[in-house]
C-alpha cells in the first residue's frame, strides 16, 4: 500500500512536467500551401513532445482581423499569428515587440531580413513588432510556346530580364500576330487593384505621402492609366473584365504580371510551355509588388513566461526550417537564404523571383489602404473598360474620395 502510495505521490507530482502547452498558431494558409507548413508544425510536435502546434487557419483577411480583433479584446486570442504584412496595422500597439538583442539571444538574426520588407515593422525606438518569414511577390509570367510561334526566343524575358518598357511592348506587337482574335498578348485584368498599384510605384507613386495625411496617386496614376489606353489601342491589353487565369492557361493569353503563388501550380500544369522570369519594369522607378507574412505575437497572450519561451521555440523552429515552407511556392525574406546556392538548386524558378527582394515595395503601414484601393478601381474601370473618363479626371475624382478616408480616420484617432 505504501509504495502505492509514494507511485500515486510521484505521478501527482509529475504530471504538470508530462503536460503539453499547446500553442494556437493562427495562419490565412487556406490554399494548397497550407499543407507545407502543416508538414512542418507535424515535425515540429513530433520532436517537441512538450509543445504541441494547433494550426488554426482563416482565410479571409476580414475574418482574420475580426477574429484576431476579438481574441485580444477577450485575451482569447491565438498566442502566435502568421499574419499578412497589410493586415497588421490596426494591431500594432498589441503586438509584443522585440529588440535586436533579445531576437539575437533566439537566434534570430533581424539584420539578414531585406530593408524593404521591413518597412514599417520598426517602432521609433528601433524595436520589431514582427519578424518577416517570406515574401509573396510579383513576376512575369509567359507562354514560351507562344513565343516560340511569334518568332521570340523562348528565354529572352529570363535572359535580358527584367525586360524595360520598349523591350516589354515589343514582345507584345510580337505576340498579338499568334495571339486568337478577341484576346490579348497581355491578359490580365484592368480592374486588378494590386497591379494597378505594383505600376503606380514603378511609375514613380504611392498611394498615399509618408505622413498618410493625403493621397499620393494622382499623377503617376494618370500615366499608368495613358500607358495601358495606348496598349490598348494596339490591341495588346485587355480593354473589357477578363479572367487571367483560364486565358493564360488555354494559351488565348501568352504573358501575365502576377503572383509568386501561381508559380507552382502553373509549372505543373504548362511543363516546359511555361516561363518565369523578373518583372517587367516598366516606368522609372525600379520595384516590384509584393507583400509578407510575419510573425507577431499578441502581448495580452504571451505574458506567462512559460508561455513565451514555447512560443519563441516554434519561432525560432519555423526560422530555421524556412526553406522547407518556400517549398509552397514562396520567396525568403532573408537575404542569407535567397542569395545561397541552396536555394537556387533547390528551387531555381523561385531564385529568379527572389532576386527581386531587394527592391519589392509592400503596402503602406496605413489601417485602411484597402479601403482607398476599394474607391480608386471603380475610377480605374471607368477609364479603361467603360471609356467614360479621361485619367486626369479619374484619378482628381479617386483623389477626393481617398482624402475623405483619410480625414476621417485622422478625425478619429487625433494627430
Amino acid at each position: 500500500m505504501r509504495k502505492l502510495l509514494v507511485f500515486l505521490s510521484i505521478l501527482v507530482l509529475t504530471l504538470p512536467l508530462m503536460a503539453k502547452i499547446q500553442i494556437t498558431f493562427m495562419t490565412p494558409l487556406s490554399g494548397a500551401d497550407g499543407a507545407y507548413m502543416d508538414q512542418i508544425i507535424q515535425k515540429f510536435n513530433e520532436t517537441h513532445p512538450d509543445i504541441e502546434i494547433v494550426h488554426l487557419v482563416v482565410g479571409s483577411s476580414l475574418e482574420y482581423k475580426q477574429k484576431l480583433a476579438t481574441g485580444i479584446s477577450t485575451k482569447s486570442a491565438p498566442q502566435v499569428l502568421f499574419i499578412r504584412k497589410h493586415d497588421m496595422p490596426l494591431f500594432l500597439d498589441h503586438f509584443r515587440t522585440f529588440t535586436k538583442e533579445e531576437l539575437q539571444q533566439w537566434g534570430i538574426d533581424i539584420d539578414d531580413i531585406y530593408p524593404s520588407v521591413l518597412e514599417g515593422l520598426v517602432t521609433k525606438d528601433g524595436k520589431y513588432y514582427g519578424i518577416p518569414i517570406d515574401v509573396w511577390i510579383f513576376y512575369m509570367a509567359y507562354r514560351k510556346d507562344n513565343f516560340k510561334k511569334a518568332g521570340l526566343d523562348p528565354d529572352l524575358p529570363l535572359k535580358e530580364g527584367p525586360l524595360n518598357q520598349e523591350q516589354f511592348v515589343n514582345v507584345l506587337r510580337a505576340l498579338k500576330k499568334v495571339t486568337p482574335e478577341g484576346s490579348y498578348p497581355w491578359c490580365e485584368s484592368p480592374s486588378w487593384d494590386w497591379e494597378f498599384v505594383h505600376l503606380l510605384w514603378q511609375f514613380g507613386g504611392d498611394i498615399l505621402t509618408p505622413d498618410f495625411k493625403k493621397p499620393a496617386f494622382k499623377e503617376a496614376g494618370i500615366k499608368v492609366l495613358k500607358f495601358l489606353q495606348e496598349l490598348q489601342k494596339e490591341g495588346l491589353y485587355p480593354d473589357q473584365p477578363i479572367d487571367p487565369g483560364p486565358t493564360f492557361e488555354s494559351g488565348a493569353g501568352s504573358i501575365l504580371i502576377t503572383g509568386i503563388w501561381t508559380i507552382n501550380p502553373w509549372r505543373e500544369l504548362l511543363g516546359d510551355d511555361f516561363g518565369y522570369a523578373p518583372a517587367p519594369q516598366l516606368g522609372t522607378v525600379k520595384s516590384v509588388f509584393g507583400g509578407s507574412h510575419v510573425i507577431a505575437l499578441p502581448k495580452v497572450m504571451v505574458e506567462d513566461e512559460e508561455t513565451f519561451n514555447a512560443v519563441m521555440t516554434w519561432v525560432k523552429y519555423l526560422w530555421d526550417h524556412a526553406i522547407e515552407w518556400y517549398a509552397a511556392g514562396q520567396t525568403p525574406a532573408r537575404k542569407s537564404i535567397a542569395q545561397s546556392e541552396e536555394f537556387k538548386e533547390k528551387f531555381p524558378h523561385l531564385y529568379v523571383a527572389a532576386q527581386q527582394v531587394s527592391y519589392v515595395k509592400t503596402f503602406q503601414m496605413f489601417p485602411y489602404i484597402a479601403e482607398i484601393l476599394a474607391e480608386i478601381v471603380p475610377y480605374i474601370e471607368e477609364v479603361l473598360i467603360n471609356k467614360s473618363m479621361t485619367p486626369e479626371e479619374a484619378m482628381e475624382e479617386a483623389e477626393i474620395v481617398a482624402q475623405e478616408i483619410i480625414d476621417d480616420y485622422w478625425a478619429t484617432v487625433g494627430e
